[in-house]
């Protein structure tokens, strides 16, 4: 008894230190997009406590003088412009390189897609605009309108991710393509609105660099640290020509290549690797390390490599130097008595909201569906609510806008209180659209459509059969092989008890659509369920050859193939199974529905057909006790 009174008592001090722990757990678990605002606020949050201590210190030390000095060549900036000219030219190029890959390879890349949105961001641009001049017009003031443009990416998607959970994941696309729609105008706004004392003869420095650039794009270049010294050749002329140094990232990314992989590279790559593994040296794993550099587009590699430090650094030490406002209550009666102030409140928070909802209820009059089924304009309300935290370029734009240094205050207070403002409304639209949603779907996780032998390939007989199972898979991810287990050991197990169908999911992935209207067209010949085993044979599907060569192992004839495949046959199908998953909130394939429920445990032959078992066996039983006794 002594010995265990003796062992139990260190436990509760155990518990207590192991609090902070779960906290940090927690919040490196989160989302990225939520982790980064998070460091964003914090960083805001220590400028304002900063710049309101006493002294001058806040000022003092962005100011410090930084430069080199060569013989009677001097160059110095101070460390707020290193942080503004430099640091955001890297942000700027980071933000340029994310455009081009959505316009290229992305969300922008598809019209029928990304038009409600685009068209979107281009009202929010112009409507704020025109009512920041409304109300400052007849002032010194009006000229600061491209304060009021731009929606804080990192912040948006941040609140997305903390108040938006259980939103539609078509949601988060509309969001990001028009955060990318909206930056491409704040850079154009920077560009043409906000240059002075133009100089232009260092800027033949700059196209110099640019055609160092596009001659080793051309040259097919593919090591990233070779296209640095051109770089900081394009970033001086710019700096040194009036025009805004930061534009030199925008130019310098958009000239860098971008590529989807293509299957030479994927297979010099995958043949590498396999001499890694035979020969396990230093000079087999370089060669295998730049076979995989070469496969990946220098535009991709430099937005992954970037990401962490414009998260991390760039963004959070932007916040710090550009957001210590000094806050008295002389300041805050100045600036909430100035149209100045107001222009930039209403702007963003009443101007994005009215501009992107109403922009986005017109296009869906004239197009109706064209947001999807999972989305509604609710949604949109709230999204064009958190669009009103205009902060990392709001507060770069002050600077370039504004030389006094009270309307500096004013703007930068303006700013901070549009994005408040516009998070607070936005968390409470998000609250409201999560009780909506709950008791709109109660039985959230139930088949949408249920099986249909007129529509959808059965596998076993939907009329006699005890349990569905509906699968809604993707070949292009790596997990469709375990599917395949799966459906064979349940058809083994189960046998005419259950029926079986697939359906469609391919959600991001560049050829999962393509397989799937590959899949559509075998139908025509008889031979779903052949050209499905062969696809997953080959899964995950990377290349069009690899559809092809599953095409001739299902036994197809392959010129009537080609043609119904190119015509999208069966794109009908494929399209409503993407908007049922859409609907259902679907974000990773496979998915199952055993018996019409969403099954929500380990995907994996055993757990699947343990829940099918499950199912079966509550079948039976409601059935014998449905039946009345004779």
């Amino acid at each position: 008894m002594t010995t265990t009174t003796t062992t139990t008592r260190p436990a509760p001090p155990t518990r207590r230190a192991a609090r902070p722990l779960g906290v940090l757990t927690r919040f490196r678990r989160s989302p990225e997009a939520l982790r980064g605002a998070v460091i964003l606020f914090l960083a805001t949050f220590a400028a304002l406590i900063w710049a309101n201590l006493p002294g001058t210190s806040y000022d003092t030390f962005w100011h410090l003088p930084l430069g080199v000095e060569l013989g009677d060549f001097a160059f110095d900036l101070d460390l707020q412009h290193w942080v503004n000219d430099a640091l955001m030219a890297v942000f700027f190029a980071h933000v340029t390189l994310e455009v081009r890959r959505e316009l290229e390879l992305g969300e922008l890349r598809d019209w029928r897609r990304a038009s409600v949105p685009i068209i979107a961001a281009i009202a929010g641009l112009i409507v704020p605009a025109l009512i920041y001049v409304g109300i400052t017009a007849g002032t010194g003031a009006v000229g600061g309108w491209g304060v009021v443009v731009s929606t804080d990416t990192a912040f948006v998607l941040g609140m997305l991710a903390l108040v938006g959970r259980g939103m539609p994941p078509a949601l988060r696309i509309f969001v990001v393509t028009l955060a990318v729609s909206d930056d491409v105008g704040a850079l154009g706004v920077i560009a043409f609105a906000y240059t002075d004392d133009f100089n232009p003869l260092p800027l033949l420095l700059a196209a110099a660099g640019l055609a160092v650039i596009g001659v080793m794009r051309y040259l097919g270049v593919w090591r990233g640290p070779l296209y640095l010294l051109p770089s900081i050749v394009v970033w001086i002329g710019f700096l040194l020509s009036g025009v805004h140094a930061t534009l030199a990232g925008v130019a310098i990314a958009l000239l860098l290549p971008i590529f989807s992989t293509r299957a030479d590279d994927l297979r010099r790559a995958q043949n590498q690797m396999r001499a890694f593994q035979m020969t396990p040296t230093a000079l087999s794993a370089r060669s295998a390390e730049n076979s995989l550099a070469r496969a990946v587009s220098i535009n991709e590699r430099a937005y992954n490599a970037l990401t962490p430090y414009v998260t991390w650094f760039i963004l959070p030490v932007f916040a710090l130097s550009n957001a210590g406002v000094r806050i008295t209550l002389g300041s805050l009666a100045d600036a909430f008595t100035s149209p100045l102030t107001w222009g930039i409140v209403i702007g963003l928070v009443a101007g994005k909201t009215v501009a992107i909802s109403v922009a986005t209820w017109i296009v869906t009059r004239f197009r109706p569906g064209a947001l999807g089924p999972s989305i509604g304009m609710p949604h949109i309300i709230g999204v064009s609510l958190l669009a009103g935290m205009g902060f990392t370029i709001s507060l770069f734009v002050t600077e370039l806008a504004f030389d006094d240094p009270v309307d500096v205050s004013r703007a930068q207070i303006g700013v901070l209180a549009a994005t408040v403002l516009a998070a607070l409304l936005g968390a409470v639209a998000f609250m409201i659209l999560g009780a909506r949603e709950r008791h709109r779907f109660p039985a959230r996780g139930r088949l949408l459509r249920p099986l249909d032998p007129t529509r959808d390939p059965v596998l076993g007989d939907a009329v006699t059969a005890i349990v569905t199972v509906v699968e809604y898979g993707n070949y292009a991810t790596p997990y469709a092989a375990r599917a395949e287990e799966m459906r064979r050991e349940m058809q083994g197990r189960f046998g005419h008890e259950v029926a079986y169908t697939f359906r469609h999911l391919p959600l991001d992935q560049p050829l999962g659509r393509a397989a799937a209207l590959a899949n559509e067209a075998a139908t025509r010949q008889g031979r779903f369920w052949e050209m499905r085993d062969e696809l997953i044979r080959e899964a995950p599907i990377e290349t069009e050859r690899q559809i092809r060569r599953a095409a001739a192992a299902a036994g197809l004839n392959l010129r009537r193939f080609e043609i119904d495949w190119a015509s999208a046959a069966g794109a009908e199908r494929v399209d409503q199974d993407i908007h049922d998953g859409e609907t259902m909130h679907l974000i990773q394939a496979p998915s199952y529905f055993v018996g019409g429920e969403l099954y929500r445990d380990a995907i994996d032959a055993d757990s699947v057909n343990d829940a099918v078992a499950a199912a079966r066996d509550a079948a039976a039983h409601r059935d014998d006790h449905a039946t009345p006794s004779l």
